[in-house]
Order: C-alpha cells, then structure tokens, then sequence
C-alpha cells in the first residue's frame, strides 16, 4: 500500500520555501504570503488538461527526493514515449498509465535515467544510478524490457553514484561509452566506461582532489576531432581528453565558486567550431559562468548571481530567433518578488523583458517549447515554493518578454522543487505531454510521497516546437548542443550518393563514391540532432533513437563535396 505523505494544514498555515544543503538534503522554511500571489490560473487561451488516470503516488524515501525530473524516451518503437523514473530503491517504466514493468534497486534512484543504444543492436538501454543511502551506490543498465544486461550493474565498491551518467560514442566504433562519477569521503573518481562496464582503458577512472558534482558533459570543445570530458566539482571544473589528462588551461577555479549541483552544457555560441561551457555556481562567489575551450572566461562573463544567492541550477541553451540564448535561475529564500530567471544573450546582456520577477525562485529544470501555438517559445519552470494548502507551481512565461501565459501556473500536489517538466507524446498522437514529478516534505515523519503528473497540451510534439525537453537537452546527458545548419538554397558540389531505405527505421545506409568526412542529422529548421565521424563511402548509421518524422541528411566528403538530403523516419 502506497502512503500519501498528505499534509495538512489548519488555520494559520503557511506558505513555504525549500532549500538544498551541501548535504543533498532538502530544507524547508515558512514564509509570509508571497508578494505575487498566484490566483486560479485561466484556462481559456491553452488547452491543457490533467491526463486520465494520474496523478500515481509512491512511497517516497523520507530524507532524499528526485533530481531533475523524469525522463521520456520511446523504447519499444511503437511512436509513444514510454515514462522512466526513479522512486526510492525502485525503478519504474510505464506506457500511458500502464505499469510496464519496474526493478528493485540497491540505493536510491535521485537522478534520472540515461537512454541509449549501448552496443549498437538497435534495442535502446536504461542507464540509471543509485547511492544516498546504507546500501551500495551502483550503476545500472537495463535493455528495454527490464532485462539487466550482462556487465552490470557496476558496484564501484559500494560508493554512491552521485548523478545521471552521460552517453557518447567517444571512439567512432559504433558502440556508447559511459561517463559517470562516484563519492566516497569528500573526494571522488570519474569513470569513462565501454558498453559492457569494462573500463574504457587503464588511464581510467580520475580521482578528483575534490568531488565531481553531478552530470559529466562529453563533446569535442576545442575542435581537434576527439570528444573531451568536463565536469564540475565542488571547487573547480575540469576538462579531460580520453586519455585522462587534464587539459591545457584547466582546471577553472578561484576560490570563491563552487560548483555542486551544476551540471556543465557544451555548445557553440559564435560559430567559431569552438564549445563553451555554460554553467552556474555557488559558494562565497555565486555566478553565471561562460568558459571558452581554453579555460578562460568568454568576453561579457562571468555575470554576478543577483544578491549573491546561491544557486544549484542547471542552465538551459537554445537556439532562439537565430541566436543562442542561455537561461539560468536561481532560489528565492522568502515570499518578496525579485529577479529569478535570466536569459542571456551570448555576450553577457539580458534579452528584453528579463530577467522575471516574482516571488519563488527556481533550481530545478527549464523547458522550452511553443506550447500555445503562436511560434514563438514559451519557457517552462518549477519553483521552490508551495502554498498553505501543500500545492507547488508549474510556470510558463513567454520568451517575449509579456509575462505568464494564460492557463498557468499549473497547480500539482507537493514540491516541484529541484524537478521541473519533462516534455514527449506518451501517446503517439502527435501532441505534447508535460510529465511532472512532485513530493510530500513532512519533516520529522518517515511517510513522503512522490506523484507523477502527465499533463496533456494541444500542441505539436515535434522538435520544431520543442526547443528543450529534458535535463541537459538530450536523454544521453551528455550536454552537448549541436549547432545548427542552413537550410536554405546553397551551392552544393554534386556526387553520386544514394540514402536508403527511405522512408527508413532504425538504420539507414549511406552511400557515396566520395570519402566521407560528416554526416548530419538534422531537424526540418536546421538544428543538428546526430553527427557521425570517421566514416567511409558506404557507412550503416543508427537512428533508432531518432523521433518520427522528416529530417535533413547532410553529407559532408573530404574534398568538400555536400549533399543535403530529405528523410523520412518512420
């Protein structure tokens, strides 16, 4: 039987703000009635509705809850995304509101799960880790059906894993490689992993002089074709190559900053073929952090985190109006409205009409996605609030700078503090769904809970409208944004090529009688979604992870030959 940690509150109760200690542990505080009071939300303009059958409710561990959300992913090809997340020491998949199938865990599971293709055989995997508690931290991975795939789990001799692990195919073999991170006593390794657990060479693990804090990011920073690994810790942040070394000009640190909770995003802000690394720290020195591949910090940046509030947020970038944006946020620690989510342009100024003001900060996850239909991107965030009755808040404001759209905030039970709303078609039918998980606080108790919502939008699913769906962009976690390409008419050197099947699944071959130097997979706007190396004239390529839908394939030869190709996905 499944506790609902319900709290209740009598004359006098008081509306509420959570906090995160060093100790991943959550704080609450009472405050005041909030300057911004948030009255019942008007539903006439966006059509959003509570899907049938949720909220579900689970029994919560009652001192550590879930980081980041959940995560949306279609594992059996049938064009629905499936709902994977974690609950205390359990696993849980469902279809719809259907429980597919779930697996104990020893450790808890606070981060969500990663989804790949581990070896290549078109069956996506779940990587997930656990720690926080008595048991033994591991590493997980399960194939689609929930079978534990042999390897695994990985035990790192017992120690907490202490985040979501990031995929990557950091050699070209077709296989994904595993990054993760472990704790033990204020220090910490960060392990690079092949497919089958094994260690990826003898120059791994790393041990950190301080703890590597949450996600790694994995991508090529500073253009010489090898992808490197960045990850922040408590007091600085370091980039490796694959043979482990520390790269020149790293790590980045100065004293003041640490950098605990926020997990690093790579990507290309100037079209220089060079990765900055956006992030966020805390510490006697809070701030918004742009580094280039070097180490140094970028023109305009860091910027100061207002009133030197600490902030375990993780950034969000996207592409917006043909410019990169980058969103941060931050806590509010009472009921005042101030300043609480930025969007910054790449040099260092605010967009127009930020940053937004209004009581209860936010830590958890940003989404973007054009949920009204007007083209232009709303931005979707949590806060660390909840109201005298025990109910939290799901905001969505306009990118134009014109406020809260109407019909939110949405008004889930518990704290969507820390969380935040995973976006994804859970039924295949086009249209987009919000999945939000949420929790009971009850200090001094042994009963929480946690509850999932699935919010059902009237508006497309695809990736033309969804800008940011998910913690760290992507569900391999790897943080790494890939820039876009044009789509327009452009000179293109002709070549015999051929990409078939068309429309195709799975797999799709390209052929060429050029050597290939690039393949992209790009969306209908031009954003790239996949990128192959090392290839030759005749090269299968995996798409299962690839959404439904018609995409852009950009060949690029070693004598620079280009062809930019229509494909269907089915």
């Amino acid at each position: 039987m499944l506790w609902l940690g319900v709290q209740w509150f009598g004359v006098g109760a008081q509306w509420r703000m959570a906090s995160l200690n060093d100790d991943s542990r959550i704080t609450i505080k009472a405050i005041g009635t909030p300057e911004s009071h948030f009255a019942d939300p008007d539903r006439s303009s966006v059509e959003i509705r509570l899907r049938d059958g949720y909220p579900l409710v689970f029994a919560a561990d009652p001192t550590f809850k879930n980081f980041r959300n959940v995560t949306l992913a279609d594992l059996d090809g049938d064009e629905r995304d499936e709902i994977i997340f974690g609950v205390a020491d359990r696993l849980f998949v469902y279809r719809g509101d259907s429980l597919w199938w779930s697996q104990n865990l020893s450790g808890l599971a606070r981060f969500p799960a990663s989804i790949g293709d581990l070896e290549n055989d078109g069956i996506k995997d779940i990587i997930i880790p656990t720690g926080f508690n008595q048991d033994p931290g591991q590493l997980y991975a399960f194939n689609s059906r929930g079978v534990v795939k042999p390897g695994w789990p990985q035990s790192f001799n017992g120690r907490w894993m202490i985040s979501s692990a990031a995929l990557e195919d950091v050699d070209a073999d077709g296989k994904m490689e595993i990054v993760c991170s472990d704790l033990e006593s204020g220090l910490g390794s960060t392990y690079l992993l092949r497919y089958d657990g094994t260690s990826y060479s003898t120059d791994w693990p790393v041990t950190l002089p301080n703890v590597p804090a949450v996600t790694p990011s994995i991508g090529d920073i500073d253009g010489d074709g090898s992808p490197d690994i960045v990850i922040n810790s408590t007091r600085e942040i370091y980039a490796f190559n694959l043979q482990g070394s520390v790269k020149e000009g790293w790590p980045f640190g100065n004293g003041l900053t640490k950098f605990s909770f926020q997990s690093p995003i790579l990507a290309d802000l100037d079209g220089d073929g060079l990765r900055e690394i956006i992030t966020e720290g805390h510490g006697d020195l809070p701030l918004y952090i742009v580094l280039q591949s070097d180490g140094l910090p970028r023109p305009g940046w860091p910027r100061p985190v207002p009133q030197g509030q600490w902030t375990y947020h993780t950034p969000t970038v996207i592409d917006y109006q043909g410019a990169p944006l980058i969103l941060t946020g931050r806590p509010i620690s009472d009921g005042t409205a101030k300043p609480m989510l930025f969007a910054w342009r790449e040099d260092g100024s605010l967009l127009d009409g930020f940053p937004i003001i209004k009581s209860g900060g936010l830590e958890g996850l940003i989404t973007v996605a054009d949920i009204d239909g007007d083209n232009d991107p709303e931005i979707i965030f949590p806060s660390n609030m909840i109201d005298s009755l025990g109910y939290g808040f799901i905001h969505a404001y306009k990118l134009d700078g014109s406020g809260e759209l109407p019909g939110f905030p949405l008004r889930p039970y518990g704290w969507t503090y820390l969380n935040g709303a995973t976006l994804g078609d859970v039924d295949g039918n086009g249209l987009l769904d919000m999945a939000v998980l949420t929790y009971t606080e009850n200090e001094g108790s042994s009963h929480d809970s946690t509850l999932l919502y699935v919010y059902e939008v009237n508006a497309p699913a695809d990736s033309s409208h969804v800008l940011w769906s998910t913690y760290k962009g992507n569900n391999q976690r790897n943080g790494f944004i890939e820039q876009k390409i044009s789509t327009g008419s452009k000179s293109i050197t002709s070549f015999n090529f051929k990409a078939y099947p068309n429309p195709a699944r799975n797999y799709i071959t390209v052929d060429t009688d050029r050597l290939i130097k690039q393949i992209q997979i790009c969306d209908i706007n031009g954003r790239i979604l996949k990128i192959f190396t090392n290839i030759k004239n005749r090269q299968v390529i995996g798409i299962a992870d690839v959404t439904r839908g018609i995409y852009l394939l950009h060949v690029t030869t070693l004598n620079d030959g280009e062809i930019i190709n229509k494909i269907f996905i089915e």
